[in-house]
């Protein structure tokens, strides 16, 4: 019997498993900011200072904001459930 021990395929898989979950949860939280930053700037289009009129009058400018939000929302609960994923909890 060796006492060198040959190296478990199975870490190796597991290992790029969870590269793979830092990377998504990564991207997640990049997209999640860059849509914070993108309604950052739209209130500053809507705000009287700049007043974008195509986005102040009508329901445009109000859509976009709304659409944003739950994309941040869906965002944040996409990141949620994933953590709930690696910590092996029920979301």
């Amino acid at each position: 019997m060796s006492i060198y021990a040959l190296p478990d395929p199975d870490d190796d898989h597991q290992d790029l498993i969870t590269e793979a979950r830092a990377r998504f949860l990564a991207d997640l939280a990049a997209g999640i900011a860059a849509l914070d930053r993108a309604g950052a700037t739209l209130d500053q289009l809507r705000a009287p200072t700049l007043a974008d009129i195509e986005l102040v009058d009508g329901r445009d400018g109000r859509d976009l904001s709304v659409l944003l939000e739950d994309c941040i929302r869906y965002g944040r609960a996409a990141y949620a459930v994933m953590h709930a994923v690696i910590d092996k909890e029920t979301p």
